[in-house]
């Protein structure tokens, strides 16, 4: 038995600060807690019907690194591999975070800790399984470049590298490395012992290694589009990689990053006790930083110091840009909006170790503090499992709907096995939905749908691999000749009796009153490389 070697990493690890240890262990625990069901159940939606197992290769959503990434869970749809992964990421990228804003407090580094990993936007990425532990990988690259930057000083060749091959697992995530950047500058600029003159010189440094890492980002892109002889998708703004922007439309998206973080935290989306008690907490929250902040400006003269107290308005007023970064790229969704968790951790860091004169003041503000957060937490603990079992109901619904279809097909009179299943349309959601109104609720911080069947193709991908029904899609002309044909306009609605017919050695499924033809960027995402 190695004893020395034993030695060295039991000293390895007590030098490692307690906020970081606490962090680590916090977002393990709590995001255990909070994911299990995520972890030991399979929730498909409409894009991981295709991905039961699947290699990754996105290119062609500039994602050239997603397959690299994915390696780590072998490209299949496991979720308690992947959940155990991707809680190792997010751990060490919240050990990593604790480090770079000083937390000192334990109770500062627990809530760290649980905040990343109990943020909304992580139930969407776990409905998103087959991806899950390559997405937060990509978070604990963004984090760890910015952590080798402050770190190291000559590090910034390697940092920037990291941070491309973040913003190649998955875009939004350069917005991360953005928003932890920007919350390390403002707590320099509230550091009375940093000089102006470096704290600026550093910012343009990291601000140069970020562009370094955009830059690495897509050289590397057009490399693998090249040779791959792949053009990018135009999707949700990704084939404008590269391209122009105009005025307009950046000033739009400029005003919809306040606009966007505004809403989500200071209103209530609807009248339920969870919105309305999570945007109080948020408020009161809030005003505990602005409390703090209002103090540290006085105690440490900051206000005396024009400059630097310019500097740090302005670093304030770009917070809402950094933290929804993304907006000003692309048309954002629930998963893309993960940096938004960043708000927190700009409180926490503000609010930990702060002491007032008045004792009582101190007292209110701690307090105050500690049942936000933990309300924070907690509501954010239901909206997550919310979406769960939201979507579990939607795929249950599914699962009910597409084995009655395939044995109202199978009991058509005439039916033989070795006919075309023609299917026009999708899941008929007006009459199959939920009317649990709560469900709504997870919408405006994660997601939700009525179903895993968003499109036609969904409906042969659920067949084959999910019910193991060998129905194959026909291909385009075929569904779009069928559905302009007189006797499929004259055919009712399924479940309606007439809605399931056997015509020339093929069989007729109407869901929708015509077939919608497939969008240019779906029939090149069915390509992939």
């Amino acid at each position: 038995m190695n004893t020395d070697h034993d030695s060295k990493w039991e000293q390895r690890y007590a030098a490692i600060p307690k906020p970081m240890k606490v962090a680590f262990y916090s977002c393990m625990i709590i995001g255990l807690l909070v994911h299990l069901f995520a972890f030991t159940n399979i929730i498909p939606n409409s894009d991981g019907l295709s991905r039961v197992y699947d290699t990754q290769q996105m290119t062609i959503s500039g994602r050239w690194f997603l397959h690299y990434a994915s390696m780590i869970h072998g490209y299949i749809q496991a979720p308690s591999l992947i959940g155990v992964l991707s809680l190792l990421f997010l751990g060490l990228s919240a050990s990593m975070v604790t480090d770079l804003i000083k937390l000192r407090k334990t109770s500062s580094a627990i809530a760290c800790g649980a905040f990343l990993a109990v943020f909304p936007s992580m139930a969407y990425t776990y409905l998103y399984m087959f991806t899950a532990s390559a997405y937060t990988f990509g978070i604990f690259l963004a984090v760890l470049s910015v952590w080798i930057f402050r770190k190291y000083p000559h590090g910034q060749i390697l940092a920037a590298v990291f941070l491309a091959c973040a913003i190649g697992t998955y875009q939004a995530y350069f917005a991360v490395a953005v928003s932890i950047g920007l919350v390390c500058v403002i707590l320099d600029l509230l550091d009375p012992d940093q000089q102006l003159d470096q704290v600026v010189k550093n910012g343009f440094r990291m601000l140069g290694m970020m562009l370094l890492g955009a830059v690495l980002y897509y050289l590397a892109l057009q490399a693998f589009l090249h040779i791959k002889d792949l053009s990018l998708l135009n999707y949700r703004g990704i084939g404008a990689i590269g391209g122009s922007f105009s005025f307009g439309s950046l000033l739009h998206s400029l005003l919809s990053t306040y606009k966007q973080l505004i809403f989500y935290f200071l209103v209530p989306y609807s009248a339920s006790y969870n919105t309305i008690v999570l945007t109080a907490a948020h408020w009161v929250f809030l005003l505990c930083m602005a409390t703090a902040l209002i103090h540290l400006l006085k105690a440490r003269k900051h206000t005396g110091n024009c400059g630097r107290f310019l500097l740090l308005m302005l670093a304030f007023t770009l917070t809402p840009m950094a933290f929804n970064f993304t907006q000003l790229l692309s048309d954002s969704s629930p998963n893309m909006r993960y940096s938004f968790v960043f708000v927190y951790i700009l409180a926490l860091s503000i609010l930990d170790g702060v002491s007032f004169k008045r004792e009582k003041i101190t007292s209110i503000v701690k307090t105050a503090t500690c049942i936000c957060c933990s309300l924070i937490i907690l509501i954010s603990a239901q909206i997550t499992n919310l979406a769960y079992t939201s979507s579990a109901t939607a795929h249950r619904a599914t699962n009910a709907f597409a084995a009655n279809l395939v044995s109202r097909v199978e009991q058509t009179p005439g039916y033989s096995s070795d006919m075309e299943v023609v299917i026009i349309g999708t899941f008929p959601r007006k009459i199959y939905h939920s009317s649990i109104d709560a469900f709504s609720m997870v919408e405006h911080y994660s997601c939700m749908s009525d179903t895993v069947m968003l499109l036609n193709k969904h409906v042969y991908y659920y067949l084959n691999n999910w019910l193991n029904v060998p129905w194959a899609e026909p291909d385009e002309n075929t569904l779009i000749a069928i559905s302009d044909s007189e006797r499929f306009q004259q055919m009712p609605l399924y479940p309606d009796d007439g809605s399931v017919v056997i015509d020339n050695h093929q069989v007729i499924v109407k869901l929708a009153p015509r077939y919608v033809p497939k969008r240019p960027y779906e029939v090149e995402y069915e390509m992939r490389r």
